[in-house]
């Protein structure tokens, strides 16, 4: 993986980002691909189908259960590879008035609650992994006790594995996004005895936005604690449309804490 990762957004995202230090980790059931969650658990649900037998009904049905209800907690902040997409100007940054934020992903590898990773768009590969994954339950007995909690533990670290690949793979449609995410996995439990949700390994409490009728959760992953050997943002990619005059915008992030940062133009003639 490189060392940057761009972050399109336009100017208003771009102003806040920087202010706050904080980027949003937000719910994959909010994606634009609306089919995206579904992805993987489609060929999961394919390949389980493909080995079920009389012998071995049991086993896997008790298996789709638990990963029927056990829905992925999984937030994501997309970026690309690609510091000057024509795609990502058009779609993510205001038509192209805005900016790519040049991210060092070396900094977010000291958050252990985070992951970065390439999204997996060869259909192949995806294939491969899906096979590793459930490759424990293929091989656990058929006649194993399936009633047992040592078997719902079980489960549960296999459709974890599931649900992070799932976070990570896309149609191959979308290669061309040269996508990188992070991903947070928090663990969220109802307590019906207090009546509240408990939240465990989380980067911050959940948050709201209303976004076009709808209730988007997120959490926030801050980006203030850094110094020079390793500071966040690198480079700042200007939009083929967008208007910032370059000592200006030194100001701006410089004010902000962010000194040491290139400022690039786009060389795309888009207009």
């Amino acid at each position: 993986m490189g060392n940057i990762m761009y972050h399109y957004c336009n100017v208003e995202a771009f102003k806040a980002i920087i202010q706050n230090k904080t980027l949003w980790l937000s719910s994959v059931y909010n994606l634009n691909d609306y089919k995206e969650i579904h992805w993987i658990k489609e060929k999961v649900l394919k390949k389980i189908q493909e080995i079920t037998t009389k012998n071995n009904y049991e086993k896997f049905n008790t298996f789709l259960k638990f990963y029927e209800n056990k829905q992925p907690n999984v937030y994501i902040a997309s970026f690309s590879q690609g510091e000057d997409l024509l795609s990502q100007w058009r779609a993510y940054s205001d038509d192209g008035y805005g900016v790519a934020i040049g991210f060092n992903t070396e900094y977010f590898k000291e958050n252990n609650l985070i992951k970065t990773s390439k999204v997996l768009y060869d259909e192949k590969l995806q294939e491969k992994e899906i096979k590793k994954i459930l490759k424990p339950l293929f091989e656990l007995k058929d006649n194993f006790d399936f009633d047992l909690y040592e078997f719902e533990k079980f489960c549960e670290k296999i459709i974890d594995e599931i649900n992070y690949l799932s976070a990570k793979s896309k149609n191959e449609l979308f290669m061309e996004e040269q996508e990188i995410r992070l991903i947070h996995n928090p663990i969220i439990t109802e307590d019906k005895s207090t009546k509240r949700f408990i939240f465990e390994n989380n980067i911050s409490p959940m948050m709201f936005r209303a976004v076009c009728g709808n209730l988007i959760p997120y959490f926030e992953l801050k980006f203030d604690n850094f110094n020079e050997e390793n500071e966040p943002i690198l480079e700042i990619i200007k939009g083929p449309k967008n208007k910032f005059i370059d000592q200006e915008i030194r100001i701006f992030l410089a004010n902000n804490g962010f000194y040491n940062v290139k400022i690039k133009s786009s060389k795309s003639s888009y207009r």
